[in-house]
């Protein structure tokens, strides 16, 4: 438990995973930001 190291890189690997599945919603959190821009 006492590993400096362990939880940056856990954290950081949490991120990335995040981002990979959030991937697939990227065009249509864009497209809702257009129309928030339109309006």
């Amino acid at each position: 438990m006492s590993q400096p190291f362990k939880d940056p890189f856990n954290f950081v690997y949490f991120l990335g995973f995040l981002l990979v599945l959030m991937l697939p919603t990227l065009p249509a959190t864009l497209s809702w930001l257009k129309h928030l821009n339109l309006l």
